[in-house]
């Protein structure tokens, strides 16, 4: 058998939508009725429902909703940007994106899951799903770039066969295990049975096999995240895949994550501790 290494998928599989129709009945309600709701070609509905969220904290959707107010920002990019420079960030936190990462190792696991305030984890488990093909995900380090040297291209090399024929031993092993175990194993066996067998064939498998899982994150946590694990100082693949997720937020909601700039491959926002 032989081993494989695969890439790191991130996908947005699910975000904050707002219901405009609903929206609109609660700002009446509160009297804002000359508020206008800006489309979802204007303002993302994330970033939309963290407006919103900030605007009705002190009534501020219009001049002399709050008597104290008299004088409310209509352009909601320079809103919002108002509101990541005051470390107004309990607001962001309404606003959820769900990432289903694919490829992933257990050392990126590792290190992502002790994120957990504002976000939710779903991790694949490897109790229960018995591993017959083995992927992995090539260190970044060990991959060859421009400017190498030969010595460093030769251990690169030797690094890359070596990993990969430890997880093709692996991937022996679990044929082994099912060979030996294949009656309790069979179809008719219990689950029961097999979730055991299943359990005692991991402890074989490095942290480095591929994997996966859904994350689910408030805006909040991920401007967060995405700070502290694209820093140089970050674990190379947790840094690989938040440069994606970062993109990601950059594309999808600029009014949140614009102040995000790449420096030498580092996402650095402009607003910290929001």
């Amino acid at each position: 058998m032989a081993a494989a290494f695969n890439e790191i998928t991130v996908r947005v599989l699910a975000r904050t939508v707002v219901d405009r129709q609903a929206v609109r009945e609660w700002l009446d309600e509160m009297g804002a009725n000359e508020f206008e709701i800006p489309s979802e070609e204007t303002v993302s509905d994330p970033a939309l429902l963290v407006a919103l969220a900030a605007k009705q904290c002190y009534m501020a959707f219009q001049p002399g909703l709050n008597p104290n107010v008299n004088k409310v920002r209509k352009d909601m990019v320079e809103y919002l940007d108002n509101v990541l420079k005051q470390r107004h960030g309990s607001v962001l936190e309404h606003a959820v994106f769900s990432f289903g990462v694919n490829g992933c190792s257990r050392v990126f696991t590792g290190e992502m899951n002790r994120h957990r305030a504002g976000v939710g984890i779903s991790e694949r488990s490897m109790r229960y799903i018995r591993y017959t093909n083995i992927k992995f995900w090539m260190p970044e380090c060990f991959r060859d770039e421009e400017g190498d040297t030969s010595a460093i291209l030769e251990k690169k090399r030797l690094s890359r066969e070596r990993l990969t024929a430890q997880f093709a031993s692996q991937e022996d092993m679990m044929a082994f295990f099912a060979e030996v175990w294949k009656e309790e194993l069979a179809p008719e066996s219990t689950f029961h049975a097999k979730k055991v067998l299943t359990s005692a064939f991991r402890r074989g498998i490095g942290m480095g096999v591929a994997t996966g899982g859904v994350w689910s994150l408030n805006l909040r946590a991920l401007r967060h995240v995405i700070a502290l694990r694209t820093d140089e100082g970050a674990e190379e693949e947790i840094a690989h895949v938040f440069k994606k997720v970062g993109k990601i937020m950059l594309a999808q909601v600029p009014e949140l994550f614009g102040d995000f700039k790449e420096v030498n491959g580092v996402l650095v926002p402009e607003y910290w501790k929001v």
